[in-house]
């Protein structure tokens, strides 16, 4: 039933998309721009659509709570609807979150496990920290196309990375050949602390139905992630992660005319002063706001042909043959912002100290016989190779 919830919400929006597109493509017929009416009708399809991801997002999500839920039940040997059978309880970082709820420990660490894995032998249980991350990923999508580096102390972490290589020559014979070295450089990446409070009343965390550990990682891997998504896409350095958009290399600066909106052969001209080295790499493609994606979709090329083109089951959509992004912590377009990245995400390196650390207080709301969990995870992100791996398009300044 819920495969098929996803299929109808990605046919209703291949259906939306065909819309907006004969809007487009009947105003470009009479070559005239949309009229006021019809450029209403278009933003109302786009929202449409980004309604729809969000829907299915959301579907997506109630199935991995559902798993979850049911992972759950088995831990505390409560019967699933397995046709009569039960499965093995399998110990996990649940043994661990109770022991807090139990007073019997006031903090623990919880580090990388493997994720959840069915198969004809049952289950393989997810670990806290997997299932913060998972929320993290689904809310900072700057997280879910970089490198990501695990430590197991938040010693400053030194990358090397290399600014210009070496270089051959033609050399007569029996003549000396000169020497040429690559030019070496590192970059550093530090452990910020980030730390959310969840709040659960005793009464709820001491109920054995309750999926405590799912709760804690929903909430915790939801807000981190919110919060590094805004930092690792334009954050300063400065007492905090350098952003990807902050540490991206110039590729192309709008038209002073059109106050800082992007054309097409803006993006044209983004996508091509990428070198092909990093354009031929897996984790290549474009990163923007939905406001940017809005403006993205109604371009063409000199062939008359959309840069955009929405992606089938699954798949992301894409500009220019590449998977587009959207992140919503980027600016939109404007004079002098940054508003679209091309280029290779995966040289944005994210170190993470290993384990996640949950604490617990009973004191910090006893007034309100509420149970205290603070979650803390210590990482850092910065874009190692900034010899132009990711470039950004600037809107130009009016004259």
């Amino acid at each position: 039933m819920s495969d098929e919830l996803i299929n109808n919400l990605s046919e209703q929006r291949a259906i939306a998309w065909e819309a907006a597109k004969g809007l487009l493509d009947f105003a470009a017929s009479e070559s005239r721009d949309l009229s006021g009416e019809e450029a209403e009708q278009f933003d109302r399809i786009n929202a449409d659509i980004d309604g729809l991801d969000s829907r299915r997002a959301k579907v997506i999500e109630s199935i991995q709570r559902d798993r979850d839920i049911a992972e759950s039940r088995n831990r505390l040997g409560l019967p699933l609807d397995l046709g009569g059978e039960r499965a093995a309880a399998i110990p996990s970082d649940d043994d661990a979150v109770r022991a807090l709820i139990a007073g019997e420990r006031r903090s623990a660490t919880f580090e990388k496990r493997s994720l959840i894995k069915s198969g004809s032998g049952g289950s393989v249980a997810t670990g806290v920290y997997d299932r913060i991350v998972e929320h993290m990923v689904q809310t900072n999508v700057v997280r879910n196309l970089a490198t990501v580096v695990t430590t197991a102390n938040g010693e400053t972490l030194n990358v090397p990375t290399s600014t210009a290589f070496s270089t051959a020559s033609i050399v007569g014979e029996a003549a000396q050949a000169s020497a040429s070295d690559p030019t070496l450089a590192t970059r550093a990446l530090g452990a910020y602390k980030y730390v959310v409070l969840v709040q659960l009343s005793n009464e709820l965390a001491a109920d054995a139905s309750v999926d405590v550990a799912g709760f804690l990682a929903r909430q915790a891997g939801t807000a981190i992630g919110v919060a590094t998504r805004g930092h690792m896409t334009t954050g300063d350095g400065s007492s905090k992660p350098t952003g990807i958009v902050t540490s991206s290399t110039a590729g192309v600066t709008g038209a002073a005319a059109v106050a800082g909106v992007f054309t097409a052969d803006n993006l044209i001209d983004l996508r091509f002063s990428v070198n092909s080295e990093y354009v031929g790499q897996p984790g290549c493609g474009w990163m923007m706001s939905s406001t940017a994606m809005a403006n993205a979709r109604k371009l063409k090329d000199t062939t008359n042909q959309y840069l955009f083109a929405p992606g089938l089951n699954g798949d992301p959509d894409t500009l220019l043959g590449f998977p587009v992004q959207l992140n919503d912590a980027m600016a939109v377009p404007a004079v002098a912002a940054k508003s679209v990245l091309f280029g290779h995400f995966p040289s944005y390196f994210i170190r993470e100290v290993n384990g996640v650390e949950v604490a617990v207080s009973d004191d910090f709301a006893f007034d309100y016989s509420v149970r205290t969990f603070r979650v803390s995870l210590r990482t850092d992100g910065l874009l190692i190779d900034q010899t132009g791996a990711v470039k950004h398009f600037v809107g130009g300044a009016v004259s």
